[in-house]
């Protein structure tokens, strides 16, 4: 059915867990910000570890992303199609989106820093890159994709990954409240991405070629692996989190996120496989 493409998978995974904690960051300054809750040396630390490994991680994305090229020196050259690349517009986005990471990894540094706007900015700018990096793979000559499967496939990835990163990063700072907050948003996110599944092979079913497919997705252990690391574990996990009257316990969290990030990755690889089963890969 085909081979997996590890810099892509790596590439978007990474990337967009990197804005899902962006976005998960600029929920709670906005809310804190509302609310006028000092900020304490504890959440000053975890916003600027949590900038950071955003940062960090955005970084790895990117350079993995030079490794699906034929000639990595020459990816400057994918930004000469803007007008009719959604290629050309996903390297632009990351590019503004990583400047506007710097800026607020420099402000994050600042004492009393506002960062609310820039935090919005990067995590906008972010899903732009996420949207183009999805709408690569929307072709009318697959029925199954052409259409937002792709996109919120990504931005599920985003979402999950990002809350549980965040939630991790954050269990010593953040409240029981903010906690329960950022747990909910990954439970639904999960569950979400679950049912998008289903209407996904439904969309394979349409055509001989998808339809056998996902015979071949449906017949791999693999695709099991991912249904319980990616969707069960994380589940019952994070129900059982948020059934918890004081803070989470630590080690569950840890634990959900190491299910989670097994899964989406898992799950991107299943994804370009099935893109190379469906001979499409040549016109990303």
């Amino acid at each position: 059915m085909g081979h997996w493409e590890w810099p892509l998978v790596l590439f978007t995974v990474l990337g967009q867990t990197s804005v899902g904690i962006i976005f998960c960051l600029w929920l709670l300054e906005r809310k804190r910000g509302k609310q006028a809750v000092q900020a304490g040396p504890e959440y000053q630390k975890f916003i600027q570890g949590s900038v950071l490994v955003s940062g960090v991680l955005l970084a790895v994305a990117m350079i993995a992303s030079l490794f699906h090229l034929g000639h990595p020196l020459a990816a400057y050259r994918a930004l000469t199609h803007l007008g009719t690349s959604w290629l050309s517009r996903e390297i632009l986005l990351f590019v503004f989106t990583f400047g506007a990471w710097a800026y607020l990894a420099l402000l994050s540094r600042r004492p009393g820093g506002k960062l609310t706007g820039v935090l919005a900015l990067t995590s906008a700018l972010g899903f732009l890159g996420i949207i183009s990096s999805a709408l690569i793979y929307t072709l009318p000559r697959v029925p199954a994709w052409n259409n937002l499967g792709p996109v919120i496939f990504f931005l599920m990835t985003g979402m999950i990954l990002g809350t549980l990163v965040t939630a991790v990063l954050g269990r010593k700072a953040l409240s029981g409240g903010e906690m329960k907050q950022l747990l909910g948003i990954a439970l639904g996110s999960v569950m979400g991405s679950a049912i998008l599944y289903l209407f996904y092979f439904s969309g394979l079913k349409v055509t001989p070629e998808g339809a056998a497919t996902a015979q071949a997705l449906l017949s791999s252990p693999v695709f099991w692996l991912r249904a319980a690391v990616g969707w069960i574990l994380p589940i019952l996990l994070i129900l059982n989190l948020i059934s918890k009257q004081d803070n989470p316990q630590s080690q569950l969290i840890v634990l959900a996120l190491t299910c989670g990030v097994v899964g989406e990755l898992l799950g991107r690889g299943l994804f370009y496989v099935s893109a190379v089963g469906m001979h499409i890969t040549a016109l990303m």
